[in-house]
């Protein structure tokens, strides 16, 4: 962080970018700049903005209006080929390489040295390795990319945005997946990089680290950028992100009265930097608790360990006082008395073509199958049930999922699990990519289940919903639990602060 203004050379132009997909407004009217040199932090909440502004900056995304300059060079709109043609690199949080081929191949991926079409091994090698020292970065270029940690990874994909004489990147939650030190030492490769004249754009949760290495933050919400200027401490960045009024969501919760401990995860740790680190947490009967974390802090790993999607998991698992020796498949989670609420519906969820009726029995066919033969009318008497106990908006019972609205399939989707009769459910982002009424019902519906005496574990990326739906929230960052909020101090504020410190 530079304790005085510098002037930056203009590099990048953005002016009066816009994006709207029907009634939504991704993007109001921005303007948006940097220098050659100038690191620029972008931050918002999910849905703020900043990725849409990212991907117009590096042409995946056509905007509805504006235009897109680089050193005085007009980019075609929505052409990431001229984006890169003009020097702007995309390095985003999944990282794009191949695994198999070694650091060397990936770097001369599409440039390959060589004449009249024909390389060699040694070439190959012998040019990235003269890139990596012009540019002071190191990665041994024969090694496999598969085998190499992620801060290596990312290094080798700078190395190759560079090599193609990229004069600005922007990174996508770079150090989502690494340690402090590791971060640390990224920050500091991008910063020798900038002394080169690279600017730098960086879109991130990590309030602290980014501070101390940015120049400038811009701060969007709600599709407008709201704040532009230097560094501030994270309180300040919290405010900006949030907005005025927003401690007031959640302020007039129910006071929950729970019951016996129902589900108990102790010391859950699963491989890898974004993996769990001895885990615990618990939820009791007729009880919401909310997990929140950023993207890579853990959340993830502990929903799908819980919904038998992982079988790396060490530690243990006590659901109604007793012991389950592993929940290592989804089959053996609803044997346990769990029911997962996947993350995303359409994959992981729900059969579009399916009728409703058959979308909502799906999991319990064996239940109401005789001699091996479904009866349409049993699937009817499931989903009516649910149906009207979720206000399913739908023309009938026949009709396929996928004709429906992102809210009802949502409520479908929720209405399946809920068919196994848990005596846990874990609900996974469950209101991702639903519009408000939906997502009140929905957080309606999880609240009168937590009544009725089911532990309901909320694994939520937002904020906002976090607070909102939750009677406890638990914040995991780094794969550890790192608060508690209880009360009066479960305010996006706190949720944020733990979460993003």
């Amino acid at each position: 962080m530079n304790e005085q203004p510098v002037e930056f050379a203009p590099l990048l132009v953005a002016a009066g970018i816009t994006k709207s997909y029907g009634a939504n407004v991704a993007l109001a009217p921005t303007d948006f700049t940097v220098g050659a040199g100038e690191a620029v932090a972008v931050l918002g909440e999910n849905g703020a903005g900043k990725s849409t502004l990212a991907k117009i900056l590096t042409g995946a995304t056509r905007p509805d209006g504006g235009t897109v300059s680089v050193a005085g060079h007009e980019v075609a709109p929505g052409s990431p080929r001229d984006s890169l043609h003009r020097g702007i690199a995309l390095i985003p949080q999944e990282l794009a390489y191949v695994p198999q081929l070694t650091v060397a191949e990936n770097i001369m991926l599409n440039r390959l040295p060589g004449r009249h079409g024909l390389t060699s091994r040694r070439a190959v090698v012998a040019a990235a390795t003269a890139l990596m020292e012009r540019l002071g970065l190191w990665v041994d270029p024969r090694i496999p990319m598969a085998r190499l940690g992620v801060s290596d990874q990312q290094i080798v994909e700078i190395v190759k945005a560079l090599g193609r004489e990229s004069r600005l990147l922007i990174l996508d939650e770079p150090t989502a997946a690494l340690t402090e030190d590791e971060a640390a030492q990224l920050y500091r490769l991008l910063g020798e990089q900038r002394s080169q004249g690279i600017g730098v754009v960086v879109v991130s949760h990590h309030l602290d680290q980014v501070r101390r290495f940015v120049d400038r933050v811009d701060v969007f919400r709600d599709g407008a950028r709201v704040f532009s200027g230097p560094p501030a401490g994270p309180a300040d960045l919290i405010a900006h992100m949030l907005g005025p009024g927003a401690e007031d969501a959640g302020s007039a919760r129910r006071t929950a009265r729970p019951g016996p401990s129902i589900l108990e995860v102790v010391g859950w740790t699963t491989p890898g930097r974004s993996g769990l680190q001895d885990v615990s947490i618990t939820v009791r009967q007729g009880e919401v608790v909310g997990l929140y974390g950023l993207r890579g802090s853990g959340t993830t790993a502990l929903a799908e360990g819980l919904g038998g999607r992982r079988r790396d998991v060490s530690g243990t698992v006590t659901i109604s006082g007793r012991s389950r020796p592993g929940i290592t498949s989804p089959r053996a989670a609803i044997r346990a008395g769990i029911a997962y609420v996947p993350a995303d519906r359409k994959r992981d969820g729900l059969v579009l073509a399916q009728p409703i009726r058959t979308a909502t029995a799906m999991l319990v066919l064996g239940r109401i199958a005789r001699w091996g033969l479904l009866s349409a009318n049993a699937e009817r008497a499931i989903a009516s049930a649910y149906a009207g106990r979720f206000r399913l908006r739908h023309s009938s019972l026949d009709q396929p999922v996928g004709q429906l609205s992102g809210g009802n399939q949502q409520k479908v989707l929720l209405t399946s699990r809920l068919a196994t009769d848990p005596r846990v459910l874990v609900a996974h982002e469950p209101t991702r990519g639903v519009d408000v009424g939906a997502r009140r019902e929905i957080h309606d519906a999880l609240r009168a289940l937590s009544d009725a005496g089911t532990a309901v574990l909320v694994v939520t990326s937002d904020v906002e919903e976090v607070v909102d739906v939750s009677d406890r929230v638990l914040v995991i960052r780094d794969g550890r639990i790192v608060g508690e909020l209880i009360g009066d101090h479960i305010t996006q504020d706190n949720a944020v602060h733990h979460a993003a410190a």
